[in-house]
């Protein structure tokens, strides 16, 4: 049986459908199975999420952290849940390109989400867990490892070098993060942008969304200041900020490249996750190359 039939057949056998409904495979995700879902009242997003540890993921953590983003407003209602599945209120809303996220016009809403989410820390409730990008990067090499799965000849000089860059950042007021913000887990309504797909949220640094956006969204230096001025409400930014922001960029971009390599032995989507490993890496030492030793 084809896989898209299997998923189906679950999600047909929920019973919290009211009436016909119509589900068709959303194309574009690479870590799970996701429908729209029509009926006559209203649509959802349906998700086949299966527990994932491998890539740190923690189900029970990810519906708490939506709805406290929901709650704040920057993120879609979730409707149900149980083992296995997830189903949130579908957004009338653009899924944004890389492009769509670099445009100027766009940066300054974005940084607005983002300090919405960010400041609501002192109103957050319930067991959320932490994420460090530096103990991702350590965790995920070594399960790389356990797994046979191809690494580059120098990790070990790279994990050395992480937590060398873990130094450089300063104690901070930990916050809600998304924690992936790739271009796909943004989207506009044209008059509210939103975030969607939480499974690596937590409590965590605020410049580590941002760093996420600069470096899976290929900002160039100028627009990472931009967003980072527009992220502060100032004109101009702290220097200290910004070498912050930059060490982020540099591990966001390893932990992704360590996500990658993870995935090509143990995901069971069609994707090239080797070239997207590959391309994660090349941009990682980019970065790096640019951080003052």
């Amino acid at each position: 049986m084809q896989p898209d039939r299997v998923h189906l057949q679950r999600l047909q056998s929920l019973d919290i459908w009211h009436g016909p409904t119509e589900m068709t495979p959303l194309p574009g995700g690479i870590t799970n199975h996701n429908f729209l879902v029509r009926t006559p009242e209203r649509s959802y997003v349906a998700r086949l999420c299966v527990e994932r540890e491998l890539l740190g993921i923690d189900r029970r953590n990810e519906v708490i952290c939506q709805r406290a983003a929901h709650a704040l407003g920057v993120a879609p209602e979730v409707v149900h849940h149980e083992s296995g599945v997830l189903v949130s209120a579908h957004l009338d809303a653009r899924t944004l390109a890389p492009a769509d996220v670099r445009d100027p016009d766009f940066v300054p809403r974005l940084a607005e989400l983002l300090r919405t989410l960010h400041n609501g820390w002192d109103r957050l409730t319930g067991e959320i867990l932490y994420f460090s990008a530096f103990q991702t990067v350590r965790t995920y090499a070594r399960t790389a490892r356990e797994l046979n799965a191809r690494l580059p000849d120098d990790i070990d000089a790279l994990l050395d070098d992480s937590t060398r860059l873990a130094r450089r950042v300063a104690p901070f007021v930990p916050v809600l993060c998304h924690n992936d913000l790739l271009a796909a887990n943004i989207l506009d309504d044209g008059r509210r942008v939103w975030l969607v797909d939480w499974e690596y949220a937590g409590v965590g640094h605020p410049l580590f969304d941002l760093a996420g956006v600069s470096g899976n969204c290929e900002f160039p230096e100028a627009q990472e200041t931009e967003l980072l001025a527009a992220y502060r409400g100032t004109r101009s930014v702290d220097p200290a900020d910004l070498r912050e922001l930059r060490v982020l960029k540099a591990m966001s971009l390893l932990r992704e490249a360590l996500w990658s390599v993870i995935q090509t032995v143990a995901s069971d989507i069609d994707f090239d996750y080797e070239a997207y490993a590959d391309d994660n890496f090349r941009a990682y030492r980019k970065a790096r190359a640019r951080l003052a030793d």
